[in-house]
């Protein structure tokens, strides 16, 4: 006997439910193809400050009330010069300062002053709660050029124990890299901004000893 052939043909969903397994497949492969390679990660910096010994006069005992720093240089990502007239920043991604620009500066200030005075005491309200004199610094620019220098600006205001303002002038420094290679990266930024702010800082230092 002879049966007749039958064509069994899938059903509807069944055609579907395997057209997107086989795009999902499509889509999976593709994407393991394209996939972006990992982020690097983060580089934190920190300021190393050398200035020469300087001596006032006396044991006075100067507090650093606050490091006044506003907008994009405040933060924590390294900075860099991108333009004059106007003058423009920008913010270098993966690289930063281990804590916020005001409180690294601060830190380096009180270690470097310190470290250079012969007589007088640098530090904060934690340690002097009745110093001789008052001083507070405002950081303007806190920046460098990659393919150029490193620039600092900072306005400094000391006042005595009377509440006498004894000073009160506006400090530039800058120093250029020493490696303008890209292989060299923001660190040599970082070294130059260092540099910079250790210069800075010996000529405020000169001029404290002048008013003490």
């Amino acid at each position: 006997m002879i049966f007749p052939s039958i064509l069994v043909r899938p059903a509807a969903s069944t055609l579907a439910l395997r057209g997107l397994l086989l795009a999902g497949a499509l889509m999976m492969g593709l994407a393991g193809c394209t996939a972006k390679p990992p982020r690097a990660p983060d580089t934190h910096y920190d300021l190393e400050l050398s200035t020469r010994s300087q001596t006032y006069g006396k044991a006075a005992t100067v507090r650093l009330d606050r490091v006044d720093m506003r907008g994009v240089q405040s933060g924590r990502a390294l900075v860099t010069i991108t333009g004059t007239s106007p003058k423009r920043f920008q913010e270098i991604r993966g690289h930063y300062w281990h804590v916020a620009a005001p409180i690294l500066i601060e830190r380096a200030f009180l270690e470097a002053m310190n470290a250079a005075s012969t007589d007088a005491i640098f530090g904060t309200s934690v340690s002097m709660p009745r110093p001789n004199y008052r001083l507070t610094l405002t950081v303007l620019e806190f920046a460098y050029d990659p393919v150029g220098k490193a620039s600092v600006r900072f306005h400094a205001v000391l006042v005595d124990d009377d509440g006498k303002i004894v000073m009160a002038e506006t400090y530039t420094a800058s120093a250029a890299l020493k490696n303008m290679s890209p292989a060299a990266g923001p660190a040599a930024g970082v070294d130059a901004l260092s540099d910079a702010l250790s210069r800075g800082f010996e000529r405020l230092s000169k001029a404290l000893a002048d008013r003490i």
